[in-house]
Parts: structure tokens; C-alpha cells; sequence
């Protein structure tokens, strides 16, 4: 696996990126047509994993000065989006009226959290590996913002497939549960095969899969 993924890494990357600006779009079409917020949610997410993936893959052919600044909005997207998988568990449930407006509220609180993390972890260039040249945070382990970014890398997985576990026995829809296990396995993947300097690349195929669940569900599960 890290042989090919070495060789083929940037590849790889360009293909992710291509199959998930398509999911976000399906997503997006199916919102216009169904105007349902947990749709929308699901669109924004995409809209962040696409930006994550295109910077990825151009890195290498922008300037250096430049690099970092289009890695800073992908870090603030990253922690600004991430909490949307919260509303999107919510949504699924379905929970009512002011269970969901408490989930809206701490959604909100951490995704301005997690946007400020983004703004002020140190960024560097890294090494190239895999033919893709990224920035990459050389923030204290023990600060505040590596804290919030792992606390929300994480945190979010557990709900996605806890809601998961509940959907598919009232609703016989496997595809949330899906989302989150397969986010899970793949950024555990990494670690556990000796390849954690690949984390970033690994993850981006769980990442993938999930939105492809997402929209698998909102496609099978989803009214307007």
C-alpha cells in the first residue's frame, strides 16, 4: 500500500477531488430541489473536503507565499465545517423542534471555535511526500488549537456513528453509520499500518466515502 501510495499519492488526490466536487454538486441540486437543511449541511461539508483536496493537489504549483495563505482557509474550513456532521446527525434522527435548536447552539459555539483554531495554528511548508507539497501545523501538541482541531476530528466521528447505530434500526438506513465508520477506519489506518505520514493522504479516501454515503442517504432517505 505505501508503495503505491507513494508513486500515485498526488493522483490519488486529483481523483478525490474530482469525485467529491461531484457528490458536492449532487448535493447541492438535490437541495434545490428538496430545500432540506440537513441536505444543505451535507453541501457545505463538501464544499470544505473539495477545497481540503484542490489545495492538496495544486500545492506544489503555486508560489510559496502563496501556499500558506490558501493552506489558512483550508484549516479555518476544515474546523468550521467539521461541526456541521453535528446538525446533520441531528437532522437524521430526526430530533425535535428544541433538541435541535440546542444542537444549532453548539454547532454554532463550535464552529467559531473551530474557525479560530484554524486562524491561529502555525502553519510551515512541509517536505514533499508523495508528490504532494502541503503546509502542515507545527502548533505545540498541548496547545489550544491542536486540542480543538483533534477534539473536533474525533468528536464528531463518535455522534455520525451513534446516530448511525440508531438510524439504521428505526429507519433500515445503513448510510450514516457507514459515514462514520469508514471515516474512522481510514484516519485510524494511517497509525495502524506504520504510515501516519501518510494520515493526511489516507483520510482523504475516508473522507470521500463518507460524503458518498451522505449522499447516498439524503438521495434513498431524504423528502421534500
Amino acid at each position: 500500500m505505501r508503495e503505491f501510495l507513494m508513486e500515485y499519492g498526488l493522483f490519488c488526490i486529483w481523483v478525490i477531488t474530482a469525485a467529491e466536487l461531484v457528490l458536492t454538486c449532487l448535493l447541492f441540486v438535490d437541495f434545490k430541489e428538496k430545500r432540506e437543511p440537513v441536505v444543505l449541511c451535507m453541501a457545505l461539508l463538501g464544499i470544505g473536503l473539495c477545497y481540503d483536496a484542490l489545495v492538496l493537489s495544486i500545492g506544489g504549483m503555486v508560489l510559496p507565499p502563496i501556499l500558506p495563505l490558501l493552506s489558512r482557509v483550508r484549516f479555518v474550513l476544515h474546523g468550521m465545517l467539521l461541526p456541521l456532521n453535528l446538525a446533520i446527525c441531528g437532522y437524521a434522527v430526526p430530533l425535535y423542534r428544541k433538541p435541535m435548536t440546542a444542537v444549532w447552539v453548539l454547532t454554532g459555539i463550535l464552529m467559531a471555535v473551530g474557525a479560530a483554531a484554524g486562524c491561529m495554528r502555525e502553519l510551515k511548508i512541509a517536505d514533499v511526500i508523495a508528490g504532494v507539497t502541503r503546509c502542515v501545523s507545527v502548533s505545540p501538541r498541548d496547545s489550544w488549537t491542536e486540542l480543538v482541531n483533534t477534539a473536533l476530528s474525533f468528536g464528531t466521528v463518535l455522534p455520525i456513528a451513534l446516530t448511525g447505530v440508531w438510524v439504521l434500526a428505526k429507519q433500515k438506513a445503513p448510510g450514516i453509520l457507514l459515514a462514520g465508520l469508514l471515516m474512522f477506519g481510514f484516519s485510524a489506518l494511517g497509525p495502524a499500518t506504520g504510515n501516519s505520514d501518510l494520515i493526511f493522504l489516507i483520510s482523504m479516501f475516508g473522507e470521500l466515502l463518507m460524503l458518498l454515503c451522505y449522499v447516498i442517504y439524503e438521495k434513498r432517505h431524504v423528502t421534500d
